[in-house]
């Protein structure tokens, strides 16, 4: 892995584009965790989700938890032996979380009637300041920062591992009343549009992103 990052950074344009890629991280996460305090003031609209009428809210924080950290540590672990890959995935979160700015400002929605708060550690103590984010809801950001791995690996294992990943946490946050049906049923879209973008747009050297597999 050090060999790898080593010569990956031995090229100038690619250390640049980890420096940049960091940097963008950076504001990011400290623009959004402002923001979400905002969030928490915002008056939402009410929406009546039929699928959840159909279970009693249960609090599953602690499955939700460990699935949704143990495979995000995993991704991380897996996508640092790939520089390229690593620095995609890094830049792919950073526009995922402005697009989840941009839907909770423009589609703020109250609570689920019979929410539960999600008991997330890591949230709590660090975008959540310590409080309850009820407002956090469009769209699902557990399921959609899984499928940003699943999108990004360019292996079918590790492509359905992290897709099972994100529907069991998606189906989890929803048996909870933390999110909303449409909450889940968005995140694949918003994470698709975040890795396109990248792949697309910010990184056009095609060498830059093609990526070796990853076993």
């Amino acid at each position: 892995m050090v060999i790898a990052w080593k010569h990956f950074l031995s090229e100038r344009k690619n250390k640049n584009a980890s420096i940049l890629s960091f940097l963008l991280l950076g504001v990011v996460l400290c623009i959004f965790l402002n923001f979400l305090s905002y969030n928490e003031l915002q008056k939402g609209y009410v929406f009546y989700d039929p699928v959840l009428q159909l279970v009693s809210p249960l609090d599953l924080s602690i499955p939700t938890f460990l699935v949704t950290y143990s495979l995000c540590l995993s991704g991380i672990i897996i996508s640092l032996k790939t520089p390229r890959l690593f620095i995609v995935m890094l830049t792919a979160y950073s526009i995922l979380t402005v697009i989840r700015m941009c839907c909770l400002f423009f589609l703020p929605l109250e609570p689920p009637v019979g929410i539960i708060p999600l008991k997330d550690i890591l949230l709590q103590f660090s975008f959540y300041s310590g409080r309850e984010n009820l407002k956090d809801l469009f769209f699902s950001g557990h399921t959609a920062t899984l499928l940003l791995f699943a999108f990004v690996f360019n292996t079918r294992k590790l492509k359905i591992i992290f897709s099972t990943g994100a529907l069991i946490v998606g189906v989890l946050l929803m048996i909870q009343h933390v999110h909303y049906s449409i909450d889940v049923l968005a995140a694949p879209f918003a994470a698709w549009i975040s890795v396109k973008i990248v792949k697309r747009f910010v990184f056009k050297n095609t060498d830059f992103i093609k990526f070796q597999s990853v076993r």
